[in-house]
């Protein structure tokens, strides 16, 4: 239950860093879950906190890792197999080597299997983490995709080579030739059997998308189910589990156009579900570094405070070699990175070299360090585990404050006000030509357009104050002109106050907001009381159907709705200005109702989804010609365009 508990706690965490990031952008995600971590660590639940490293892999780096891999492009891999090649691989077993050998001559207490051990850690790359930190930057398209490519696999190379090294430790005998050749093994025999797996696992899912109507609740358990299965597998046959993850991730992304169009809204809950899972992972991870570090800082610092020092440098040293190294594999050309200008080339070079971000797969394989081996306890191990999150740390904040100086600020080709207000004039755009084109049912009319103004996502302010006195104007405009008519003949008295009594009765009924409703009907209430006692008990015996109903009185009703209805548009029309249009439209909404329901034939019904449709058509329309006339950014078309498939799709397939 504690440990329950724990987990909730940093659940909690990561979306509320989520929250602060959403409100303020600049600061990168990772350093607002890191900062709540910190906060966390200070609880008496985290003091003792450890998370199992085989449920670490399982649970959170599996999944993370076959997301990615389905996510990546694999004309971009084929593009780019060569640098991930040379980055993932040969570079990787190169900086592993290197950067043992540097902590075994720093740090000379520690066995050289634990500094390979070290090493290895450290070296894998972030591909999320980076996005992350250059978030607010733009960085070149070819530099990116060759980062991604790389983060795939090379967190296999670190992750067989720790394994190779903790092996070495246990027995106390390493071989180069043996190393190497089970270093193949498991990286290729990885890849087969994500492959095989991958690909069985697509084919069930096309069947069952063929074979049956709605497949939700089959093809999502079995999609999410899939990094744990092939994990499982891969490392039951001693393979490199995170590999054969990858892989099958990457056979779904190859198949993905197939299973894309099967099933619409199966792909949509895929997607949706997939892309909150590994926000939620990865923001799992960085909160947990957050509780952890603080507390791996004072234990050191309590033991030692020069010891404490001297890892902190080893993390810092250990971060320049590993950044200089990819400058000289970038700058040698060692990897491909197509720039125009050797000016350009020593850009990408430098980032390349400083978007080498550690993040969730060194916390992982820090925390997979074993506890105990050949019965006693790992020494070092606390040691071990504080470098690798200072060189996370460390690599996150050196390129934050570097990379904004290198390379051009990413320009937002629209903000959020801009998306509000072109929505809300695509909005009003459809609802204008709903008007001119479908009037005769005002009622089904009316209920679209309600559906279509929540797509603003916020409803307009509208005061009750205001519209209580724009009513009191309407209705003693429209209660001179009944007057004036039943003073003339033209309707009964007893037809003309039993119309009055019922209007104000309606208003209330038809009002969308229950304060909105109750405050009328207190200020009905009030005004029946001070104006008239008479006509208050008339409208309590209405209201209580004790009223007898006047003789012709429906001819007389539909006869003052009309006059009553033309002379309050009339009005409404002339007072309307640009601080009360909220509550115009709310009058003017309710006049219309109240006309339609007196006047339309019981038979005359539209079709809501009918009307619905047509209002999607006018707003792609309404884009359609703002695009032409090139007046707003290409990404803010996309982005509307998107939302009305998106919510096109959300009416069609709900109840």
């Amino acid at each position: 239950m504690e440990l329950f508990f724990s987990v909730l706690l940093l659940v909690m965490a990561t979306v509320v860093a989520n929250i602060i990031y959403s409100l303020f952008p600049r600061v990168p995600l990772a350093f607002y879950q890191i900062g709540t971590g910190f906060i966390l660590s200070w609880l008496p639940q985290f003091n003792h906190f450890q998370l199992e490293p085989e449920i670490f892999f399982l649970v959170i780096l599996a999944p993370l890792m076959f997301n990615e891999g389905q996510n990546t492009s694999y004309l971009s891999l084929r593009r780019h197999f060569k640098a991930i090649i040379s980055l993932a691989i040969v570079l990787a077993i190169l900086t592993i080597f290197i950067a043992g050998g540097l902590t075994s001559w720093l740090w000379p207490a520690l066995p050289t299997a634990l500094a390979m051990s070290l090493a290895a850690i450290v070296t894998p790359t972030d591909a999320v983490a980076v996005s992350s930190i250059t978030a607010n930057v733009q960085v070149p398209q070819n530099v990116m995709e060759t980062l991604e490519n790389e983060s795939l696999f090379n967190d296999a190379s670190g992750i067989v080579a720790l394994n190779l090294a903790v092996a070495a430790f246990s027995t106390g005998a390493f071989s180069v030739t043996a190393s190497v050749g089970r270093f193949i093994v498991v990286f290729l025999g990885g890849v087969l059997v994500g492959i095989i797996l991958g690909g069985l696992l697509v084919l069930l899912q096309l069947f069952f998308q063929r074979h049956l109507f709605s497949v939700a609740s089959v093809t999502l358990p079995v999609n999410l189910l899939a990094p744990f299965l092939v994990y499982l597998v891969a490392e039951e046959l001693h393979l490199s589990g995170i590999l054969a993850v990858v892989a099958a991730g990457i056979i779904h992304g190859i198949y993905q156009k197939q299973l894309r169009l099967t099933s619409t809204g199966n792909q949509v809950i895929l997607s949706t579900g997939w892309k909150i899972v590994s926000q939620l992972l990865n923001g799992f991870v960085f909160v947990l570094l957050g509780v952890t570090l603080p507390r791996n800082m004072a234990d050191l610092a309590d033991f030692s405070n020069s010891h404490f020092s001297k890892l902190l440098v080893l993390a810092i040293g250990l971060y320049v070699v590993m950044t200089v190294l990819r400058l000289i594999w970038a700058q040698f050309n060692l990897v491909n990175v197509p720039a125009k200008t050797s000016q350009q080339h020593w850009r990408n070079s430098w980032v390349l070299a400083l978007s080498g971000v550690h993040g969730t797969i060194t916390l992982a394989m820090a925390f997979s360090l074993p506890l105990v081996v050949k019965t006693q306890l790992l020494p070092f191990r606390t040691d071990l585990i504080f470098i690798a999150e200072a060189v996370i740390v460390i690599s996150l904040i050196v390129p934050t404050l570097i990379l904004p100086r290198i390379l051009p600020r990413k320009k937002n080709n629209f903000t959020t006000q801009q998306f509000n207000r072109t929505l809300s004039s695509m909005v009003d755009y459809a609802i204008q030509q709903l008007k001119a084109h479908y009037d005769q049912d005002y009622l089904t009319l009316s209920r679209v357009i309600s559906l279509l103004n929540t797509q603003r996502g916020h409803r307009e302010h509208a005061s009750v104050k205001k519209i209580s006195h724009l009513f009191q104007r309407t209705q003693s405009l429209e209660i001179a002109i009944i007057n004036d008519y039943a003073h003339n003949g033209q309707v009964k008295w007893a037809s003309a106050q039993r119309y009055e009594l019922r209007q104000l009765f309606y208003l209330r009924r038809i009002m969308l907001r229950p304060g909105m409703r109750l405050k009328l009907g207190w200020d009905i209430l009030w005004r029946l009381i001070k104006n008239n006692r008479q006509l208050l008990v008339k409208a309590y015996q209405l209201r209580k159907n004790k009223l007898p109903e006047p003789e012709n009185y429906h001819q007389d009703a539909k006869k003052m709705e009309n006059w009553g209805y033309h002379a309050v548009l009339k009005y409404l029309r002339r007072m309307r200005r640009s601080d009360n249009k909220a509550e115009i439209r709310i009058l003017r909404h309710y006049y219309e109702l109240r006309h339609q329901r007196f006047n339309r034939p019981a038979e005359e019904t539209t079709d809501e989804s009918e009307l619905l449709i047509a209002a999607f058509q006018y707003e792609y329309s309404y884009l359609q010609q703002i695009s032409q006339k090139q007046e707003l950014p290409l990404d803010l078309i996309q982005a509307l365009n998107e939302k009305i498939s998106t919510d096109q799709f959300v009416y069609m397939t709900s109840d």
